[in-house]
């Protein structure tokens, strides 16, 4: 079923308030690559109003097995443990994070890869992951359920799909992500999941394949390929600001004597 490409998810444990300085360091790593290792797809915080928190997830791409393989080779070498560029990224993240927990992911057939996402111009501010489980080897079985059944009434809803997996090393997990333009989007379609006609049909059938799922609340950083702001390019440097946004805000009303106006 699956595509050439191959992704790594992680879920990163973050040390006290270093999310922002963590999703930086990370994009200095995965954004503009041309070192061969896998270019970011996106690094987003995770709503603690949704799931676990403090909590970062990452999102690369590697172009098959082989591609894996050689970035382990790059990891785990025989005389050092870690090539030296990468050995400092790692000690430095150190000071961000304390752990997490990966998958390997396998696309379907029907998964966007990074490059399709940029070219269609895809851009959200608020990201849907579900982490569903299934019986027992029917995640592939999930997944074209969901291209058959849900991906145009999701569409209708303000969904663009951006991601749909396998969990490789075992049969029974499959990944979603979906990128919703703004929170607004994102809340409103929560809020009639469980009496509109078209999310009550689809959980019916999704029923026959997923015995679970979870779905948490992703917010993309600059550094992911949706967020309206991109640019496939690292941070300058580390504690550099965020790229400034797309679209310069309004002035805010100036009431007497060149006060703002309170809103």
């Amino acid at each position: 079923m699956a595509k050439a490409k191959l992704y790594l998810h992680e879920i990163i444990h973050i040390v006290g308030t270093g999310s922002e300085a963590y999703k930086r360091h990370t994009a200095i790593l995965g954004l503009g690559r041309k070192d061969g290792g896998s270019p970011l797809v996106g690094t987003f915080q995770q709503s603690g109003s949704t799931g676990d928190w403090p909590k970062v997830i990452n999102l690369w791409e590697m172009n098959g097995w082989d591609h894996w393989a050689e970035i382990l080779d790059g990891q785990y070498t025989r005389a050092s443990g870690q090539v030296p560029e990468l050995r400092r990224w790692w000690t430095e993240a150190t000071s961000f994070r304390s752990g997490g927990f990966d998958r390997i992911l396998e696309p379907a057939p029907f998964c966007p890869t990074r490059e399709e996402i940029l070219r269609a111009k895809v851009r959200g501010l608020a990201c849907l992951q579900e982490i569903a489980t299934t019986e027992p080897g029917k995640a592939d079985r999930y997944l074209e359920a969901v291209d058959e059944h849900w991906r145009k009434p999701a569409a209708k809803r303000g969904m663009t799909l951006i991601g749909a997996y396998r969990t490789s090393m075992r049969d029974t997990e499959a990944v979603l992500l979906w990128s919703f333009p703004t929170f607004r989007d994102y809340t409103r379609h929560l809020s009639d999941f469980a009496t509109a006609r078209a999310t009550r049909s689809w959980s019916d059938r999704a029923r026959k394949w997923r015995l679970d799922y979870r779905e948490t609340l992703l917010v993309p950083s600059p550094w992911c390929i949706m967020h309206p702001d991109f640019v496939d390019s690292p941070p300058e440097a580390p504690g550099a600001p965020a790229p400034a946004p797309a679209t310069a805000p309004r002035p805010a009303a100036r009431g007497r004597r060149g006060r703002r106006s309170p809103r």
